[in-house]
């Protein structure tokens, strides 16, 4: 395993035509591209951006949320920071924001955890909200090659977005590719996509059992959008994942037509008040939770 070190960034604009999807066209972030390897990390202080408070709660309240590709980034920054400051959300997995990092860092009270230096130019982050204690941000870069898109174009390999939250949760913010099925225990669907979708899976799965093994008095939420149901059975699934580490999955809310595909899963934590939210202008709900560090533990 190769780790290198790289600074996530906070105030990172799109590149090119907005209106123009990352799936069809992944946008450029120059040189800032990092070598392949299971992950790379970033000091606390890089990853706080110097706003670490140092809170370090028992119970936190979470989200998981697919920003939805193509949207105005204003509206995006409006309806998320206000549905957050309203519902005192303490951190927001999120997906599909590389064309959004700098108008979602400008949210008050809360900061982006990303990295554009990823293959996927930090198509995954973690909103954090300024006063909680925060350490080791990584990315947990996923390989597979990538897959061509429905109108020929290339999209990338995707990257998990990881986080340390109050001590004692890393949070990890996950989007597998979409057109992967399971039939008789097995992924179908074409075959770039079934790599990479395999690829983050077993990388996910390592960097889970590398926690649990290190860190078992700590709590692992990792959630997100998996285009498939926390119930598939089948090797590389996300409900596979889940029965390989020993984690529970916390799905079963139905997400604007998409079906149960936003969820997470935990280990060392109790998830509890699962719920569907609004829209907010994408083609998902936002999920909500919350995440409690069991008694006696730290």
């Amino acid at each position: 395993m190769r780790t290198q070190a790289n600074r996530p960034h906070f105030h990172v604009g799109s590149a090119g035509n907005p209106a123009q999807k990352a799936e069809e066209r992944p946008k450029s972030q120059g040189d800032r591209r990092v070598a392949a390897g299971d992950h790379f990390e970033a000091s606390s202080a890089q990853a706080s951006g110097g706003k670490d408070k140092g809170k370090t709660p028992s119970k936190l309240k979470g989200a998981t949320y697919n920003v939805e590709r193509d949207r105005n980034p204003k509206d995006v920054q409006a309806w998320l920071g206000k549905f957050a400051r309203h519902n005192d959300l303490d951190f927001v997995q999120l997906q599909e924001i590389n064309g959004y990092h700098k108008a979602l860092e400008k949210i008050p009270g809360y900061h982006l955890v990303t990295f554009p230096g990823a293959k996927d130019h930090g198509e995954t982050g973690i909103l954090v909200k300024d006063s909680l204690l925060q350490k080791q941000a990584m990315s947990i870069q996923g390989e597979g090659g990538g897959w061509t898109t429905v109108r020929g174009g290339h999209a990338p390999p995707r990257a998990a977005t990881a986080v340390k939250l109050a001590g004692w949760l890393q949070v990890v913010s996950a989007h597998q590719p979409p057109s992967v099925d399971w039939k008789n225990g097995l992924p179908v669907g074409p075959k770039n996509r079934v790599s990479t979708y395999k690829s983050l899976s077993e990388k996910l799965l390592a960097f889970a059992k590398r926690k649990i093994e290190n860190h078992p008095d700590q709590g692992l939420l990792i959630g997100g959008d998996w285009n498939e149901p926390a119930s598939t059975k089948g090797k590389w699934s996300p409900g596979w994942i889940a029965q390989q580490a020993g984690m529970k999955t916390h799905g079963g809310v139905e997400s604007h037509g998409h079906g149960k595909i936003d969820y997470a899963m935990s280990y060392g934590a109790r998830v509890s008040n699962v719920r569907a939210g609004p829209t907010g202008g994408s083609d998902h709900n936002i999920v909500m939770f919350t995440v409690s560090r069991p008694k006696g533990k730290g």
